[in-house]
């Protein structure tokens, strides 16, 4: 009988015949491996006992499939099995990652090669999966051209799932609810960026679901699951998708491989999405605390990487037109009166021309190198004596410096490892330590996972000394939970100046968007952006939540529980402008790290320009951060809800703002009252617990 076993801390792979386990002191999942598809035996939450699954037969499963089958793919993984081994090993993920078990799973079919792959963290109740196809040499699969007949006409609640699932949960639960969170990128388009859905498992109901994220709870245990498809949004979707989840009855199903017959035959080699659960027991806190813990297992928080304050120019919208030598000298003396940690020059710094460019015919997004083939060397003509002044300027000041790329899109991103050598060049020979990442384009899934091969390449030719700014604001991208473990999101471009035909720039908004999101996603991998308040007022036309009217203290403000963006030309700001700046922001530097760190989860209403809003860090059961925020209300008292404190006093330190108390009770259901005066402040407390 063939075996396979490996451990690494409490993260183990035992493979035993016919039966394969993966776990940790935390969890454990089960799998049978008799058939030609493996099978769903058990999913266990080892704290609590409670058994996920059922193996039994159920009327609600999905139909026209015998088995409870862990995958499907008819055009994959339909024939007989010839072969299966298990090997495991340990991994980091370019030292991006907490360390873990990598389990592969090798299945031989007839035409083609699976590799189903399972990543297990030590101590952590989590296990990620992914699915690689190898079509076999000299195998070409039938191509499926689709019919106007083959459509059924029946209506869309009555659809079902006969094909491409990459997990599935047949449930043993027979009272439970489930919540979906669907995340929106393009962000140039869209300004509402997360919508969530709920509702009861019931046994005759079928509904396809769109989002990331799906809470399940057992109503009657308190147990919980978090399925996650690590994936784009759906205005991402590629490979014929059209849903995250499948829900029939009390089962479940991670949908969606992102690729077909068509792709596979012309790729040779694609990877699935991927499909992770997390379990826990209690509340809304306990399944948000686990999610922060998936989110710390993929990407270990590195206070060089994660906790910074950048500047780029692009926000005043002079796109290229001012970039110079003497230009960037003057800016990064701004920076060092602000105390700016990076400066990032966006487009224009390299020698090819882009179609956002002052000059005309230039490319975007893919054809660089046939539009130019020496499109990334260091535009002379800008620069004479190259980035050499810049670079030491820059290290005087003890700024770190970032640039603007864009990939070349063309072919799935054929030029994948040209375009890391030109990044790990500029690494070695300027010490450009982030890189912005724009203007990316995804055709099929090849092209995601070129890209990825190019991050991963870069990170491991630079030791790992590099991060990416991920763009999000438009094209077919990654969205939140695709493969972005490598760096932090440019989330989104907003202007005082016409964008189109107004202004999309508002404090509020961009609050709210970091408010929204921090519930379900970490704020030090988000960049937040504030702008020189001062800039084209007269578009406003006397809004009273116009930037002006807010102050660029406020602006500030709101953007430090994530990574604040001077999106702005800083030797545009005013001495009054300048001084606030230099004020507050070397003394935000003391604490950022410290407040990214830990658990950013929303307290207070929901940002809307007229409430009062605002952000805790849980650093600890017993400390942490507050940053309450007052828009324009008239209120001079507000209770918060905070979170994981009862029944306690609070010591209080104000860092920052207008806060005047330096203690405050919290009662049995976490209530705290806050006093503030004046329309837009804030305060940055530490806390401390008595």
């Amino acid at each position: 009988m063939r075996s396979h076993h490996e451990r690494y801390k409490d993260c183990y792979v035992a493979w035993e015949g016919d039966e394969l386990k993966i776990g940790n002191q935390r969890l454990e999942r089960v799998w049978s491996l008799a058939g030609n598809i493996p099978t769903i035996i058990s999913l266990a939450n080892k704290v609590t006992g409670k058994e996920w699954l059922t193996t039994e037969e159920t009327y609600d499963w999905l139909p026209g499939f015998k088995e409870k089958y862990a995958f499907f793919h008819s055009a994959f993984v339909g024939t007989e099995k010839l072969d299966l081994t298990v090997e495991a090993d340990t991994d980091d993920d370019c030292g991006i990652a907490r360390k873990h078990l990598r389990v592969q799973v090798n299945i031989a079919y007839k035409d083609c090669y699976v590799k189903w792959i399972h990543l297990i963290y030590p101590e952590t109740a989590l296990l990620r999966s992914f699915i690689q196809v190898t079509l076999k040499d000299g195998v070409t699969l039938e191509e499926r051209v689709e019919q106007p007949g083959d459509k059924s006409v029946e209506k869309a609640h009555f659809k079902e799932l006969s094909d491409d699932f990459q997990d599935s949960y047949p449930l043993e639960s027979r009272h439970a609810g489930w919540k979906s969170v669907e995340f929106v990128d393009v962000t140039d388009d869209f300004d509402n960026l997360l919508f969530t859905r709920q509702g009861l498992f019931s046994r005759r109901e079928r509904r396809f679901v769109k989002g990331n994220l799906l809470f399940v709870q057992d109503h009657l245990s308190k147990d919980g699951l978090t399925l996650i498809k690590e994936g784009p949004t759906p205005l991402d979707y590629l490979g014929g998708i059209e849903s995250d989840f499948f829900i029939r009855g009390m089962n479940v199903c991670t949908t969606g491989w992102g690729f077909g017959v068509n792709d596979l035959n012309q790729h040779r080699t694609l990877s699935s999405y991927g499909s992770a659960v997390l379990l826990w027991n209690g509340d809304e806190k306990e399944a948000l605390s686990t999610l922060n813990n998936y989110h710390n297992a993929i990407h270990v928080f590195n206070a060089d990487k994660d906790a910074f304050i950048m500047s780029n120019t692009w926000g005043d919208q002079s796109s290229d037109g001012r970039l110079s030598e003497q230009f960037l000298l003057d800016e990064l003396e701004a920076s060092r009166r602000t105390g700016i940690s990076f400066y990032q020059i966006d487009d224009g710094w390299q020698n090819g021309t882009t179609a956002n460019s002052v000059l005309p015919g230039g490319a975007w997004g893919k054809g660089y190198y046939k539009h130019n083939p020496d499109f990334w060397k260091v535009n002379d003509r800008r620069f004479p004596n190259g980035l050499e002044p810049i670079v030491a300027s820059a290290k005087e000041k003890g700024i770190k410096l970032g640039l603007w790329f864009s990939p070349d899109s063309i072919h799935d991103f054929e030029n994948w490892e040209k375009d890391s050598q030109v990044l790990i060049d500029l690494h070695h020979q300027y010490g450009i330590a982030a890189f912005k990442m724009d203007g990316i384009e995804f055709t099929s899934k090849a092209g995601e996972e070129n890209l990825t091969r190019l991050l991963k390449n870069v990170l491991q030719g630079t030791a790992g000394k590099v991060f990416f700014n991920m763009d999000v604001t438009a094209g077919t991208r990654s969205g939140y939970y695709g493969q972005l473990q490598y760096g932090s999101l440019f989330l989104e471009n907003r202007f005082t100046g016409a964008f189109g035909h107004w202004p999309n720039y508002f404090p509020h908004c961009t609050l709210r968007n970091i408010w929204m999101l921090s519930r379900y996603y970490p704020t030090y991998r988000l960049q937040a952006e504030f702008l020189n308040v001062k800039r084209n007022k007269e578009l406003y036309h006397d809004d009273p939540l116009a930037p002006s009217v807010c102050g660029i203290e406020y602006a500030f403000a709101i953007t430090m529980f994530a990574n604040p963006l001077a999106w702005m030309e800083q030797t545009g700001l005013d001495d009054e402008s300048m001084a606030i700046l230099g004020r507050i922001i070397p003394i935000y530097r003391q604490v950022q790290s410290d407040i990214l760190a830990g658990h950013v989860l929303p307290i207070g209403e929901e940002p809307s320009g007229t409430g009062w809003t605002g952000f805790q860090s849980i650093t600890s059961n017993r400390s942490g951060y507050l940053l309450l925020i007052k828009e324009s209300n008239s209120d001079r008292v507000k209770k918060y809800q905070l979170w994981n404190l009862q029944n306690t006093t609070l010591q209080l330190a104000c860092i920052l703002g207008s806060g005047i108390q330096e203690a405050v009770e919290v009662d049995s259901e976490g209530n705290a009252a806050f006093q503030m005066d004046g329309v837009f402040k804030y305060a940055l407390y530490r806390y401390q617990m008595t």
